[in-house]
Formats: C-alpha cells, structure tokens, sequence
C-alpha cells in the first residue's frame, strides 16, 4: 500500500513540473513565493537524476523527506545521525532513481535559501571527495596535536603562564576546525544535533579569550601598553555577551542563534585586528620577543579575519580564504620555539647586566671610601688591606659570571642551531607530503598514497622523538630532572622502545636479535634514564644501519654490574667521529642510510644519564657499531 502511494505521488509530481523550484503542496501546482520564505514551513519539490548520477546532496535545510519509486528517504541538519538514511554530516541521499519527490523544510535559525543548491554526484565522485578530505584534514589536525603537545611541554618546562593560554587557543581552534568540517558531529555526538548546531556560538568566544589572554601575557600589555591592556580586559568582558546568548538559545528560551553570529564576527574582528597592532606598538617600544609574536600571529590573524568575512559572506570562498589560516597555524609552531628562545636569553642577558651595574656601582663607593681613607694613615693602611681582599672576591665572581655567561652563550647558540636546521627538516617534509595530498591526489596511485602515508607518519615519529630529546636537553642545562634510581627490568624497557620504531624497522627490513641474557637482566638506574639511553642507542643503529641490515642486543653480568651491548651491521664510525660527538664544545651530527637527520645530542646525553647511574659507556667500531654500556645492578655504596 505504502509503496503504491510513492508510485502516484511520483506520477502526480511529474506530471505537474514545471521547474525546479519550491512548491507549497506535494502536486507541484503551489509555488512558493521566495519573498515570503517561512523556516518552519514544508515545503516540496522534484529533481531529476542526470545519467549515472545516485548521490543528492541537499544542503542546509533542517528536514528533508525523498521519495523514491519504491523508498523514503530521510536526513537534514537537526537529525540524529541513526535517524538519516546514509550517515554523514552532509545532507546526504542515496537513491537508485530517475526521479526524486522532496519535502523540506528550514528549522534552522542560520538557513539561507540562497544556499541551499542541491548537488548531484557519482558514488566514485562522492568517495574521491570524502577520502581527500579525510586524508587532508587527518594531517592538518595530527599537526595541531604535535603543536599543542610541544606548547604544553614548553609550559611545563619554564612555568610560563603566555603558553598554556596558548596551548588553549590551540585546541579551541581545533574544535572549531573539527565543528566546520563535519567531524565533531560524525565522530563527538552524532544524536546530538541541537549541541552541534549551535555549539561553534560556545567554543569561538572561549578560543578568542585564551588569545587575548595569551597576548596579555606574554606581550606584557599591562607593562608597555596600559591603555591597550585595558581594552583587552573590556574586550574580555563583551565576550560574556555572546555566551549569554548562545546559552539563551541553546536552552530555546529565545532564539538569537543569528544575532550571536554577528556578535562573534564583530568581536572576532576587533580582537585579531587589536591583537596585531598591540603587537607592532609593543616592538616599537623595545620589547623585542614581540617581533616573534608579530611574525607568527600575522599570517595567522590575516587568515582569521579573511575567514570570518567569508563566514559573513562579504568575501568568496575559494583557497585563500578557506585555508590561510591552516597554514598559518603549521608555521606557529617553529617561530613561537625561537621566540622562547630568544625570550629567555634576553632576559638572562638583562639579569647580567643589572648584576654588572650593582657591581659597578659598588665599586665606586669604594673608591670614595678610600679617597676619605688617605686622611687617617692608620685607617688607611686597614682600608687598602680590605678593599684588596673585597676586590680580589669581586674580580673571582667577575671570572665566575663571565665563564658561566660563556656557557650559556654556547647553550643558546646550540639550541637555536638545532631548532634552526634539523626541526625545520621534518616539518618541510610534513608539509610538502601534505601539499601533495591536497593538490595531487587524483594523480597518485594507492601504492604512491600508502608510501607518502608512511613517510608522513615517519617524519612525524622523528619529529616528535627529536623534541623529547630537546626538551630532556633543555632540562639537563637547567639541573631540573629528578633523579629516582630503582630496580629496572632490561628486557621491557628495550620493549618498550622497539615499539615505537616498528615502522622504521619495517621500511628498512632490519632484522632485530635479542639474547636471552637481556631476558633476566635486572639493572639499579632512574628508569626514565634507563629508556632514554636505551631508545636513542636503538634509534642511532636503525638510522646508521642499511635496509636488510641487522642489530643484536645483548647483556652479561660483569662483577655486579650489568653490561648491555647494542651491535648494529652499519656503516661504522672513525675513532675522530667519536671523539667528536662526545666532545661538549663541538656540534657534531650526521645523516643516517635513508638521509634521517638527528639533532646530535642523543648520544652526549645518554652518556651523562649512564654516568648519572655510576654508570659507563663504551664505542667501539669494525663492520659496524658497538655500543656498550654498564650499570650497577645493586644500589652501589
């Protein structure tokens, strides 16, 4: 009966088309006047499928009824996702038919019938767009949770309030990206479609706040610029009006959906526009870490405030406006780290000159004192034997603060060589992977996407190991790591980090050979220590070991200590390689068998967490590689 009913209302639909348009009633004979558009009433139209063509998106509107020849089809914007007949966040049918009856209807209170342009696709069409758009944004969000990650470190490191603000702004702008593109409602809450809908009128207002309160802090505002700290603060406080609201229409006690959009496009564009003049005004004024933060904050506010006009729709959409602030957020990351860098050295540098200045200061004081010394001969005798012995102590800490500025001279310019030349590597390779997805991807085979997929994943694995390191190398300068020996079992912790070089064992076809003596191999060490010294040792074999190549582990007890050996079949070094990548006054790296780039500190550092433990660590090179190092496996006396 049900289906007899379908077959006439599609006899009666096509027989009364005219074009395709909106109708006020199921025959097709009312049409609707677009003047007098109403959100809540149905309304009804016909399309006719080109040739080959199954899948009809019907965007923006909140209720859609298709009737086919023989089925009824539903979706819409307010539907739970197992109420819609093909489950995406688009309005979606799939439909085997020539014909389509379609009831509508608006209930949204950002509907625009403008844009509301039903589109026809092939099934092969419709998978090619989903699998670009999966694959593009899988990588743009994999960039952002590194960026939060490494921010976060950086908070935890230094104790700066500017970077967790930030790291907050991050993941508000990854909701937001999340919400625009589809994501949160096919992957957060798929029956919650009255959150989804209005929840970007929440987490914008919330985003926007972390930012200004990262530029408050991190820019001084309250210092350099007092009057632009206070329109922040006021800024800070409007932003209450657009969570008022939207709570207000969340809970449908009135509907300001609308209103609040403008309010946040309004407020959005004050802030990003507010927030790179205070930058400008801030380095104008001599605080110079701002010309990081102008740097990269501009392409990235740049990109904010084309993508809210054309959220507006004051501006097109097209690559610019859609993906500009996309590339702006990948190039955060590295100018925010020499930022940091750049940051804390002036300040160091700041704290030493005061430290001169007082002891200037001091200095002539004394010689005054002498002056009014020569007077009284008796006193003046006892007045040079002080001064002497004051002014030996003076020119020791002189000695003392100038070896110890050296140091840190030799420090910072190590560490921006390292985030200068080999974080860059990764990166470029990242995002050159990621430019090759998005503008190739029709052109490249499966084979081609699977190996870019794997040397995507690569990069990122280096990327990510050579942070850990930084960070543990930051902390060692800073004499900031705890110290927590205890019984440590060998066997997982080498486990533990094969683990995480499964996929680089697996390109290079490297076989690994484990001894059964590492099996009962307990060691007295700091176990964080413990699988530092071991991932890195396993790391430096894969990188200087050539595909189809071999690493063996093994270990012995040698009079209370265990010594554990890591033999790779690589390309070997010299005794003056050795000599110089234990060297602390020499910056020493080199390239591995597949061009893998290392930051150079991996070993020094394992060498001083061995010898932490009362440890020691031995090189030794034929037709390979042999690394040995021994530990107590008792608590030494």
């Amino acid at each position: 009966m049900r289906r007899a009913t379908i077959s006439l209302l599609f006899i009666i639909g096509v027989l009364f088309l005219k074009a395709q348009g909106l109708y006020l009633d199921s025959l097709l004979q009312q049409p609707a006047d677009s003047n007098a558009f109403s959100n809540s009433e149905w309304y009804w139209t016909m399309l006719v499928l080109d040739e080959d063509n199954q899948l009809v998106e019907i965007p923006g509107w909140s209720h859609v009824i298709v009737y086919d020849e023989d089925k009824i089809h539903r979706t819409g914007t307010m539907l739970k996702g197992d109420q819609k007949s093909y489950f995406s966040y688009k309005n979606i049918i799939d439909a085997n038919a020539d014909s389509l009856l379609i009831k509508l209807k608006g209930d949204h209170p950002l509907f625009e019938l403008a844009n509301s342009t039903i589109s026809q696709f092939t099934p092969s069409t419709w998978r090619f767009h989903e699998r670009q758009r999966l694959i593009a944004h899988g990588l743009f969000f994999g960039i952002l949770i590194v960026m939060a990650l490494y921010n976060l470190m950086i908070y935890m490191a230094v104790k700066d309030q500017s970077y967790l603000w930030y790291v907050l702004s991050i993941i508000g702008f990854g909701l937001y990206m999340a919400f625009y593109y589809g994501f949160s409602f096919e992957h957060f809450w798929p029956d919650r479609p009255h959150w989804n809908a209005y929840f970007f009128a929440l987490i914008i207002p919330l985003t926007n706040i972390s930012r200004i309160l990262f530029t408050k802090t991190y820019l001084h505002t309250s210092e350099y610029v007092p009057r632009w700290n206070t329109f922040f603060t006021v800024i800070l406080i409007l932003y209450l009006t657009p969570i008022i609201m939207w709570l207000i229409s969340w809970l449908e006690i009135k509907d300001w959906l609308v209103e609040t959009n403008y309010v946040i496009g309004l407020l959005g564009a004050i802030t990003m526009t507010a927030i790179t003049l205070t930058s400008i005004i801030v380095y104008k004024r001599g605080y110079k870490p701002a010309l990081w933060f102008l740097v990269a904050f501009a392409l990235f506010n740049i990109g904010g405030i084309l993508f809210i006009f054309r959220e507006l729709n004051y501006l097109p959409d097209n690559f610019l406006t859609r993906y500009i602030v996309q590339i702006g957020a990948v190039a955060q990351v590295v100018l925010f780290s020499l930022g940091l860098s750049d940051r804390l050295n002036r300040t160091r540098k700041m704290l030493a000159l005061e430290t001169i200045e007082k002891e200037k200061i001091a200095r002539e004081k004394e010689m005054e004192k002498k002056l009014l010394a020569e007077k009284q001969k008796d006193e003046l005798e006892r007045q040079v034997k002080e001064r002497t012995k004051e002014l030996e102590e003076t020119l020791s800490q002189l000695k003392i603060s100038e070896s110890e500025l050296r140091e840190l001279n030799q420090v910072k310019s190590k560490l921006f060589s390292i985030i200068s030349h080999e974080l860059k590597s990764p990166l470029t390779t990242v995002d050159s992977y990621l430019n090759l997805f998005i503008n190739h991807y029709n052109k490249l085979t499966p084979e081609e996407i699977s190996e870019l997929s794997d040397k995507t994943r690569f990069s990122l694995q280096n990327l990510i190991l050579l942070m850990d390191n930084l960070l543990l190398w930051s902390r060692l300068q800073q004499e900031s790591l705890t110290f927590n020996p205890t019984k440590v079992d060998l066997r997982k912790a080498i486990d533990k980090s094969l683990k995480l070089f499964t996929l680089s064992l697996e390109q290079k076809k490297i076989r690994i050979e484990i001894e059964s003596g590492v099996d009962d191999a307990m060691v007295h060490a700091d176990k964080d220590m413990l699988e530092f010294v071991v991932r890195n040792l396993i790391h430096n074999s894969i990188k200087f070991t050539p595909k189809n190549g071999r690493i063996k582990i093994t270990a012995e007890n040698n009079e209370g200590y265990s010594r554990i050996s890591i033999i790779d079949t690589g390309i070997g070094m010299t005794k003056d390689m050795i000599r110089q990548i234990l060297d602390r006054e020499e910056s020493f790296t080199r390239v591995g068998t597949e061009q893998e780039k290392g930051s150079g500190i991996g070993l020094l550092m394992c060498k001083d967490f061995i010898e932490k433990n009362d440890g020691t660590l031995e090189i030794s090179t034929d037709k390979g590689t042999t690394v040995t190092f021994s530990l107590p496996e008792h608590t030494p006396h």
